[in-house]
């Protein structure tokens, strides 16, 4: 490699902060965001570490194009779940990513923090340099609140569930507006009294070479067909996509569509559109801020208004058919600091288990205004509200009984708005994905319900695609670190990693994939997942209602170990689930076991 980076160290307990080089061999074969956070999680964490003791790290990594390339304003925040106790990679966007990419001393990738605060305090970085400050007057203060405390900042917050542990807290920027939501992320930095990471930097001058790159990515952003959809309507097309296809879950994971999805869908969203939303330099400009002309919250204004997992989990999910409501239980769930795709599954567990009698708090299903009470109180871990800051899989196993089986989730993680009954290969990626259900490392869908594979079969073709999609997701857009709707390929990530010196190529990047999917499997490995942790919940074993096509469907547990037994065999793992000592000599991971 022609180029060096370095990271900064801050030790909390300590109070120290302190630069180091990254291992060169480390750039070559992690690359940057995940492949990079993964490997310092591997190597510095101890098997079975409680993810919100002082000893766990919390990172966040920039990859090579963050802050650089058009569309790619991204950050990865790397960690260990105290959700899931699984390894934890959770991605935001916005302004905040490239501001930290300026503001960061020369050449720097990315923040490790360790350790614990003995009070409330915020990392400052201004143009290389870096303090911690004390903040305990920002205790319990939102995230707007915290960022317009550091007014001409970039600001990455936590919010008052963040402080109370709430196992699926947020790390919130650009004023709560974009959140690396999944998986407890903001729990770790509450536990570490880190409120907030504040950021300020002058822009770097870039090399021609550097320049040609963006001003070629700038034209493709804003007239390729590949990113035409997003520039059009957003991730709120794809509500009326996966009604018509009954893959919205609806009425917590009972049903497949929504009798009002037409009142949560892009079309509703345009009307009461107020401007398109942005990050950094990049002209997609697939968000949306509302003000709302229709509905309960009639006259609300939104810096951004709910993206599609939002709609479907805290709309149909909860049968919340009024956009309005679900764009306030969207900015109660941001102001505090929740992930509203795990809120929408708390709370239509909660919704359920009430009508069945399972619980003594009344709430129904379309019941906006006790949904918005149950987000406060699971902010502040009062009443029920402490119970369900676990999540819907510990919540349900302190209840015992009926309860476990309406309680959705994968290794702990409460699954987004796709519903894998209506595409086997959707569950197939749900049940290995590497931090629990999730469809950012593999949209698996696409295949199955938009594309040529059967969705309702188990087939070897479910398997090669879920691996195909996660090895490729692994270095776009995890490790370089670039949005996904950016659109960009191999062929792009070369030009632009060569230019910044990286030197590679088409091979040796896609090898990287692979390599650093198979690094977290040993991470999680070591923390005792197997086979028997990559499964669906009970809930997939019952008939799905109200689906059009998917009326009537299951994924049967068989199905699932016939292509977990292909997925395995397609990886060069064991029957557990274990990588194999041939495949880690292959990808040069086996002095790391």
């Amino acid at each position: 490699m022609s180029t060096s980076y370095s990271i900064l160290r801050v030790d909390l307990t300590k109070g120290q902060c302190e630069s180091e080089k990254i291992p060169e061999p480390w750039l070559k074969n992690f690359v940057g965001g995940k492949g990079l956070g993964v490997a310092y999680m591997y190597k510095e964490l101890e098997p079975r570490t409680d993810p919100l003791s002082p000893e766990n790290r919390l990172i966040f990594m920039l990859g090579p194009l963050s802050g650089i390339a058009p569309g790619c304003s991204r950050y990865c925040l790397v960690t260990k779940s105290p959700q899931t106790g699984a390894i934890l990679h959770s991605y935001s966007g916005g302004f905040f990513p490239a501001e930290l990419r300026n503001a960061l001393p020369k050449d720097h990738l990315g923040v490790i923090v360790q350790g614990r605060a003995a009070g409330l305090v915020a990392l400052k970085i201004e143009d290389g340099s870096v303090e911690l400050v004390e903040v305990p007057g920002l205790k319990s203060k939102t995230n707007s609140e915290v960022y317009n405390h550091f007014s001409g900042f970039k600001v990455a917050a936590i919010g008052p569930a963040g402080e109370n542990l709430v196992t699926y807290a947020t790390i919130g920027t650009d004023k709560g507006t974009h959140q690396a939501g999944r998986g407890g992320a903001g729990a770790v930095m509450g536990a570490k009294n880190l409120k907030a990471v504040v950021v300020r930097g002058e822009r770097s001058a870039f090399a021609e070479e550097i320049k040609r790159l963006q001003k070629e990515e700038l034209k493709r952003l804003s007239t390729s067909d590949r990113t035409q959809g997003h520039r059009e309507g957003g991730t709120p097309r794809i509500v009326d996509m996966t009604n018509e296809t009954g893959t919205l879950p609806t009425r917590n994971w009972t049903k497949g569509s929504f009798e009002y999805s037409e009142n949560i869908n892009v079309t509703a969203m345009q009307r009461n559109v107020r401007k398109r939303v942005s990050c950094y330099q990049c002209p997609i400009a697939c968000g949306f801020s509302l003000e709302l002309s229709e509905g309960a919250y009639e006259g609300l204004r939104t810096e951004k208004g709910p993206e599609y997992e939002t709609l479907g989990m805290l709309g149909a999910n909860l049968e919340i058919g009024d956009l309005s409501a679900v764009a306030k239980l969207s900015e109660l769930c941001n102001e505090v600091g929740i992930d509203t795709i795990s809120a929408g599954n708390v709370i239509g567990w909660v919704m359920e288990s009430s009508e069945r009698g399972l619980i003594d708090y009344k709430i129904g299903f379309g019941d906006h205004e006790k949904a918005a009470e149950l987000i406060e109180l699971i902010a502040k871990r009062e009443d029920i509200g402490d119970l369900v800051a676990e999540g819907t899989k510990r919540a349900a196993m302190r209840l015992g009984g009926d309860a476990l089986g309406t309680a959705v989730e994968v290794k702990g993680l409460e699954p987004p708005a796709y519903e894998p009954r209506g595409s086997h290969s959707m569950g197939l990626a749900y049940a290995t994905s590497d931090r629990g259900a999730c469809h950012m490392r593999a949209w698996a869908i696409g295949g199955d319900v938009f594309g040529d594979r059967d969705p309702y079969v188990a087939q070897k073709g479910h398997a090669d695609g879920v691996i195909a999609q996660q090895n490729s997701g692994s270095i776009i857009p995890d490790s370089l670190v670039c949005c996904a709707f950016a659109g960009y390929t191999i062929e792009n990530a070369v030009a632009w990693l060569n230019a910044l010196g990286y030197e590679v190529d088409e091979d040796s990047l896609a090898l990287a994939g692979e390599r650093i999917w198979n690094l977290t499997r040993l991470f999680n490995n070591r923390e005792g997942f197997s086979r028997k942790d990559d499964s669906l919940p009970a809930r997939m074993q019952q008939p799905l209602q109200n689906a059009g096509p998917a009326t009537g469907k299951v994924l049967p547990t068989k199905n699932l170990e016939k292509m977990l037994d292909w997925y395995y065999e397609g990886r060069g793992w064991s029957r557990e689930g274990v990588p194999s000592k041939e495949k880690l000599q292959s990808l040069g991971l086996d002095s790391w076991r």
